[in-house]
């Protein structure tokens, strides 16, 4: 059910309900061709069974009519008038019990038998005196059929009607099942689909007046998850911009009001006065914090690279190329400060941002010129497998102190490091926490790996090969 999204949803739910609107027009249209064929069937039997009592009728006076013309002139051709209207009388009488059901048999038998009566008797001494008897009980008996089969049509078409009526009411529960089946589909469709929409709306509402606590959780259709895990990712980028903007305000004023405090003194200092060789060495403070506080502003531009790389924008680069193009870049830096560059990268191609993957390598790679001994070397690497993109850039220097890594990637943020060395010169503490936002945008991470030997940066991003 999870994986289904709102469109195959609707998609089912509508088919559904075509399905059992379909199903209930179509047992209509054959209720009513039922109807339309019993009726047909009805008629035609009704004229038939009518036809053949009327036929059966008119052989009876034809029977009455022959046989007393036989008895009155004894010729053989009323003789055989009355066998030949005799026998398409029998003739009738079968049809009639064939189109008919049990009930009509035994006066169909009985009529036949009064019949062959009449014909037996008729050259018989006592013919004339018993002929008007029979002829009566001819007559009766097909009255008898006549009443018999008439109301055999009436409990025919009774019984018609009746299963037409329990058809009729099969067809109203089943469209009433129907119709119920119809609405409660669409309000499990609605509550379906209605649910996460305004769990959508509110996450909207929430990120649109600045609440970003919360976890966001779209529950419902596959696309409509895929909505709400997208407006998650949002929610955690415009965290950490806040975060980050909160940290850049803080530590904008706490790490720029020493140099301005220093500045301060240092003028009032000079105003005081005093020898050549202490304003000498005011007017170095007062370079130095001028310096700093110039760093720190121009780490609170680069902090701009955070807003303008937000965006994901993959290409297909052939990796060895790519990051020997950017140690190619930095050599006029490592001949200055004789430091040398190893790059081991596979000869393979990978969809990867170049953009952001070169900001975070160069910083990488700043910060190992700025720690690396005179001679040293620096050691870049790149794997690839199982679609990760692992970037490793070592070098020789001092590594950072255990206390300083869990503030290392904070913006602004200058640690010690582990050895003889001085604060972090001419550095605006910046660069490890744009490298990490960039991993960040990337899907990836950026940390800090000690292997006992070396200092280690670590980037972990997907790629595609």
């Amino acid at each position: 059910m999870n994986r289904i999204t709102s469109s195959q949803a609707l998609i089912a739910g509508f088919s559904l309900i075509i399905v059992l609107l379909g199903g209930t027009v179509a047992q209509s249209w054959q209720l009513l061709e039922q109807l339309s064929a019993q009726s047909r069937e009805n008629i035609e039997r009704s004229v038939q069974i009518a036809f053949v009592l009327q036929e059966l009728r008119e052989r009876g006076t034809d029977l009455e009519r022959s046989s007393r013309q036989y008895l009155l002139v004894r010729q053989d051709t009323f003789r055989a008038s009355f066998e030949a209207t005799l026998a398409q009388s029998l003739n009738l009488a079968k049809t009639l019990e064939a189109q008919q059901d049990a009930s009509l048999r035994p006066l169909l038998q009985e009529w036949r038998n009064a019949a062959q009566k009449l014909a037996d008797g008729l050259d018989s001494p006592v013919a004339e005196s018993v002929l008007g008897a029979r002829l009566t009980q001819l007559a009766e008996i097909y009255e008898n059929i006549q009443r018999t089969s008439q109301q055999w049509l009436e409990n025919h078409n009774q019984r018609t009607l009746a299963a037409l009526e329990a058809k009729r009411r099969q067809l109203f529960l089943q469209l009433l099942f129907v119709l119920i089946a119809a609405v409660l589909t669409a309000v499990v469709l609605c509550y379906w689909l209605a649910r996460p929409l305004r769990q959508v709306d509110q996450a909207i509402r929430l990120i649109g007046q600045g609440y970003l606590e919360d976890r966001i959780n779209v529950s419902g259709p596959a696309d409509l998850r895929k909505l709400g895990a997208r407006l998650e990712w949002l929610r955690q980028r415009l965290s950490n911009l806040k975060s980050n903007r909160n940290h850049l305000f803080h530590y904008m004023t706490q790490e720029m009001k020493m140099p301005i405090v220093a500045i301060r003194e240092g003028c009032d200092l000079f105003n005081v006065g005093g020898d050549a060789e202490s304003q000498g060495a005011l007017i170095d403070m007062l370079r130095h914090n001028a310096d700093l506080l110039r760093w720190q502003l121009d780490g609170i531009l680069a902090m701009r690279v955070i807003f303008e790389f937000a965006s994901l924008q993959p290409q297909s680069v052939r990796l060895s190329a790519f990051l020997r193009e950017i140690v190619e870049a930095r050599a006029a830096d490592c001949d200055a400060q004789k430091v040398h560059i190893h790059l081991e990268a596979p000869d393979v191609d990978t969809r990867i941002d170049p953009d952001k993957v070169r900001a975070v390598v160069e910083i990488f790679l700043d910060n190992a010129l700025n720690f690396s001994p005179e001679g040293g070397e620096i050691l870049l690497r790149a794997t690839v497998e199982n679609h990760v993109l692992r970037l490793e850039c070592h070098d020789q220097g001092p590594g950072v102190a255990e206390k300083d890594r869990d503030c290392l990637f904070n913006p602004f943020y200058q640690g010690r490091s582990s050895a003889e060395q001085t604060p972090f010169t001419q550095r605006h503490g910046i660069g490890l926490a744009i490298a990490r936002e960039l991993s960040g945008v990337m899907g990836g991470t950026t940390r800090y790996a000690d292997d006992k030997m070396d200092a280690c940066f670590c980037l972990e991003i997907p790629c595609e090969n």
